[in-house]
């Protein structure tokens, strides 16, 4: 005699799932779970679903996100400008330092960790991340003004893996436990991957000394390299 659970009882076993290591059913089971909200995310989350169905059957090979996609979140771009502003603040600080007639250079790079809001699109995707930007200026002085001129990198990347935190709720499907995507792996159903993103900004601005007590001004104007790539 078999014995169903009401739905409530349900979404409180799968929430309790989500607690442990290991799901404890059948690998048919969470195959069919995974297929079911992939083919039920496709109208309200079409990316999510296309990344879920890359981990069942991309054989863990790498995706590059879509840079527009990727940056019409509002968390990434934020990212993105707090390490413009890393870059900013040292730019001004070498040029408060240049002498008259001089130039020099300045590498260096700054890491953003990225979590995402509960409930985008994005979030399903990749609940945390991380926007590195690696960046190389040249600043030259005449009299009281520096002229900067740059090149910042950016890649945003994150493993596609289930292994961080208990469970994720999904519309549709409730709390799921991500257990299933740990059992999925070890039973050779899916696969971990590398998701990625790159693109290129220039810098171009300048820093005008202050008299005495003001501080320098710094003006800075940053511009995506357009690569003709989404």
């Amino acid at each position: 005699m078999s014995v169903t659970l009401d739905p409530i009882m349900e979404k409180a076993s799968m929430f309790l799932r989500g607690l442990r290591r290991r799901t404890g059913r059948p690998v048919p089971e969470l195959v069919e779970l995974f297929r079911s909200i992939v083919e039920g995310g496709r109208r309200l989350h079409p990316m999510a679903s296309d990344f879920l169905e890359h981990f069942m059957d991309g054989a863990g090979a790498s995706r590059t996100m879509s840079l527009r996609w990727l940056r019409s979140f509002r968390v990434i771009k934020k990212a993105e400008r707090k390490n413009q502003r890393r870059f900013e603040r040292q730019l001004a600080r070498e040029a408060g330092r240049l002498g008259d007639g001089a130039s020099t250079w300045l590498h260096d790079h700054w890491d953003a960790r990225i979590n995402a809001f509960i409930g985008t699109e994005l979030f399903y995707v990749s609940r945390m991340s991380l926007l590195r930007s690696q960046g190389s200026f040249v600043l030259t002085r005449t009299g009281a003004e520096v002229r900067v001129s740059g090149t910042v990198r950016h890649h945003w990347f994150d493993p596609y893996d289930w292994d961080r935190g208990r469970w994720v709720y999904i519309p549709r499907h409730g709390f799921v436990p991500i257990a299933v995507g740990r059992d999925l792996v070890e039973s050779d159903e899916a696969r971990n991957f590398l998701m990625e993103c790159r693109h290129v900004q220039t810098l171009a601005g300048t820093y005008v000394d202050g008299r005495w007590p003001r501080r320098g001004t710094a003006r800075f104007e940053w511009s995506l390299v357009r690569t003709g790539r989404g």
